[in-house]
């Protein structure tokens, strides 16, 4: 094999290689969730495919033996055969991201890739016969014939085919999106026309392999800004969460009972303040605090609401705290949302109320909160009118388990109590 020969297998295998790291980048980061990206990861399969036959043709070119034999016949049939159908599954590649795109897009142009690829194969096929592409002599040498050239405009219509979506769908895509599937159509036509008139030069299906780079670099952007985007989404969502524990009643409540103490009790109503002022800025202080925080911290803001509805409620509110274990880190706003519910939900539902206990204990695992109350209880199997309980106790389990692999468990019986149980590992607590 001549020096032009091991360069050529050399490339071709050194761009199956870098399609196969796309593949596996691909599938290590989830990507194959998503139609588009499952149906990009075909497009690089076959990519590899074509470059692994194309190499392996030229590694037996001219070899002697059965196998080398074989090996040049098939390699040179799949070669042909994949090269069509790459451009079919690009084709597919490139109608779903015009779809997801938001544009109205028909099967049609598929169907016509399909068809172009479908005849292009039969003649494939048939020129195993005819040789009317190429003759492979007993050397073991291929020969381009004289109607090779029909070979390769199948691949030129099918790639005009796919330049007119690019064109007539551009105003969908971003410049950077139009920039790499282009590129994908481009760099291979410029390779194409150099293979048809410098004989010996494999550089057809490299250029595949640096397109693809392309759109793998943009698929790689795409997902970061899409990341972006998801993090301001949940930051937003955190920030509705922190400030709807401030609920407009509860401020209401608590501001009527610091009136009613500035009237018949100045001292208490200036404890009242303090309470209030304290609490309001725990919960202003959460939103500023992705982080975890000391449960100490936690469980003093929630002593700071307990204290303003024990002003409200007199002895229909009682509390008992049985807090041994203190040193662990919980997410902002866990124990108080819990505690409100046991509070609203619970025991002021009762005529005589009741008491919240509020305690911890820590296990060889983990740390535990438990907050109990003997008030009205529920029915957890009957769905709730008023979700804003299950609103509140489903935000909790939701910041437990992404910030500390925590869970949030409820059992509760009606006219007897609830009981939450919050678990944190401590493998996650620093």
């Amino acid at each position: 094999m001549s020096t032009i020969g091991y360069i050529n297998v050399a490339l071709e295998f050194f761009g199956g290689l870098l399609s196969l790291i796309f593949i596996l980048c691909l599938c290590m980061s989830n990507h194959t969730k998503e139609k588009l990206d499952r149906l990009y990861i075909r497009v690089l399969a076959v990519n590899t495919i074509v470059l692994f036959c194309d190499a392996a043709a030229w590694l037996f070119k001219g070899r002697s033996g059965t196998f080398c034999f074989w090996a040049v016949r098939t390699a040179n049939f799949c070669v042909y055969v994949f090269g069509y159908v790459l451009l079919a599954v690009f084709t597919d590649y490139l109608t779903g991201f015009i779809a997801s795109r938001g544009a109205k897009i028909t099967r049609t142009p598929l169907r016509i890739m399909w068809c172009f690829t479908s005849l292009a194969i039969c003649l494939v096929i048939v020129s195993q016969f005819t040789h009317m592409y190429y003759f492979i002599d007993n050397g073991n040498i291929y020969h381009r014939q004289e109607w090779f050239w029909v070979s390769q405009m199948f691949g030129v219509i099918c790639m005009l085919l796919n330049s007119t979506l690019l064109i007539r769908y551009r105003k969908w895509m971003t410049g950077r999106e139009l920039g790499a599937l282009g590129a994908y159509i481009a760099m291979p036509v410029i390779a194409l026309v150099i293979q048809m008139f410098i004989y010996g030069v494999a550089v057809l299906y490299l250029a595949t392999t640096l397109s693809a780079l392309c759109i793998y670099i943009s698929i790689q952007v795409e997902q970061s800004h899409k990341l972006e985007q998801e993090e301001l989404e949940l930051e937003k969502k955190r920030t509705a969460i922190m400030l709807s524990q401030i609920q407009p009643h509860f401020l209401y409540n608590s501001l009527s009972v610091v009136k009613g103490l500035c009237q018949t009790d100045p001292g208490q109503a200036e404890l009242a303040v303090d309470h209030f002022s304290d609490f309001l800025r725990g919960n202003m202080d959460s939103l500023t605090n992705p982080d975890l925080i000391p449960f100490e911290q936690e469980l003093l803001h929630t002593q700071h609401y307990l204290e303003l509805e024990q002003m409200r409620f007199g002895e229909r509110v009682k509390v008992v705290y049985d807090t041994p274990a203190l040193q662990f880190m919980v997410p902002p706003l866990t124990l108080q949302p819990i505690v409100e519910n046991a509070v609203r939900h619970g025991i002021t539902k009762c005529e005589d109320g009741g008491t919240v206990t509020i305690a911890t204990e820590e296990t060889a695992s983990a740390y535990r909160i438990i907050v109990t109350d003997n008030g009205a209880g529920y029915n957890t199997a009957k769905p709730v009118k008023n979700n804003t309980r299950h609103i509140g106790t489903s935000n909790v389990k939701k910041r437990l388990q992404s910030q500390c692999g925590g869970e949030l468990t409820i059992q509760s019986v009606e006219g007897e109590g609830t009981t939450a149980v919050i678990t944190i590992p401590k493998e996650e607590n620093p």
